[in-house]
């Protein structure tokens, strides 16, 4: 049986009903119907499996490949199926995959799960990333190797060098990289660009603020993601026509979602800044590089679930406390919220570290 999937169950179960401030979510403040053009003519037939292909061409430009990328793409139903796709199509038992924590709990048990040997590298959000120590755990039967950047929880960006480093031990032992990059906002810089054996994951989920839509997307190599296809057609079968059409049509005006994400970012990161500063003595942040949330390592006593219960049950705010991740002493707090809101549930949290005593 696989493990408990953490993340969810804290969102889904054991915070249900509990808050009415949400700093948790990973994404950009949500949009709302309204904010869309839906044609009341549409027809309500099956998408492709592959995904409609103006959605595609809408996606490829992107990436700036040409036409809908035929081969070498699969809409899915959000990035997260686009990943296990991935685990379940190009991994077998007795494989070796490579990722890191915190981060999400299903890059290391779905391989598990599979009979795959998984090799977790621990990290410190706010500490220098280790790009040679992830290197080391390479083996001769390393097959993939699993990257998150602009990360998340840590709102980390691999520099240029991180990415020599990865990559070039990558080439070395022929491995398959991918890397979710739901919060890249130029595809220029995506990993698919920089290494033939790479596929790049992303949805509109995060950045556009539209999770209900569960469009996602994997572009890479067409023999794996030929193999994704396949396997898609035993599970989801195709996404939404109604919300691939939507879809290609925010792609189509991306610029204007992308500004409404940088005004959400930009006028939130000063506050969560000064509300650090107040609170210096309980948490330290880690300024993130342009994801809507960002990370704090605590100087408390108390470990983070615990903070995270007490939120919940004291001042009705929903955070997102690093065991869920894999990880401790740290809260991700999302922050492209509007202003009353994000004011809001910051004063309430604070009251809460305001009283609790320091580590030593």
């Amino acid at each position: 049986m696989i493990a408990t999937y953490t993340i969810q169950q804290w969102l889904f179960a054991e915070a249900r009903g509990r808050y009415d401030i949400d700093l948790a979510e990973s994404g950009v403040q949500f949009q709302r119907l309204g904010d869309l053009t839906l044609d009341p003519e549409w027809e309500l037939d099956y998408s492709i499996d592959q995904g409609q292909p103006e959605l595609r061409e809408a996606v490829a430009r992107l990436y700036q490949r040409p036409g809908s990328d035929e081969d070498g793409m699969v809409i899915t139903h959000g990035a997260q199926e686009a990943l296990y796709l991935l685990y379940r199509s190009l991994l077998s038992a007795g494989d070796h995959v490579v990722t890191t924590s915190p981060g999400w709990q299903q890059s290391w048990e779905v391989p598990a799960h599979i009979g795959c040997e998984v090799s977790v590298l621990p990290l410190t959000p706010g500490e220098p990333f280790d790009a040679e120590a992830l290197a080391r755990l390479i083996t001769p039967r390393t097959k993939l190797l699993v990257l998150n950047s602009p990360g998340n929880p840590s709102g980390y960006r691999f520099t240029e060098q991180d990415w020599k480093v990865l990559l070039d031990v990558a080439r070395a032992h022929d491995l398959t990289v991918v890397n979710d990059e739901e919060y890249l906002l130029d595809f220029a810089e995506s990993i698919v660009h920089r290494y033939p054996k790479a596929l790049s994951v992303s949805g509109l989920s995060k950045v556009y603020g539209l999770p209900a839509l569960r469009i996602g997307w994997a572009i890479g190599t067409p023999d794996i993601i030929a193999a994704m296809v396949n396997y898609k057609r035993y599970t989801t079968v195709s996404n939404s026509w109604v919300w691939e059409r939507v879809a290609a049509d925010v792609l189509n005006d991306r610029d204007r979602h992308v500004r409404r994400y940088r005004e959400f970012v930009d006028g939130g990161i000063g506050r969560l800044t000064r509300f650090a500063d107040e609170h210096a003595a309980q948490v330290r942040l880690v300024h993130p590089a342009g994801t809507p949330f960002a990370w704090f390592n605590l100087r408390t006593a108390a470990a983070s679930q615990e903070i995270a219960e007490r939120l919940l049950d004291e001042e009705r705010v929903l955070v997102m406390p690093a065991e869920v991740f894999g990880s401790e002493a740290g809260l991700r707090i999302s922050y492209a919220r509007p202003a009353e809101v994000l004011d809001e549930g910051l004063n309430r949290l604070g009251r809460l570290l305001t009283g609790l005593p320091t580590a030593h």
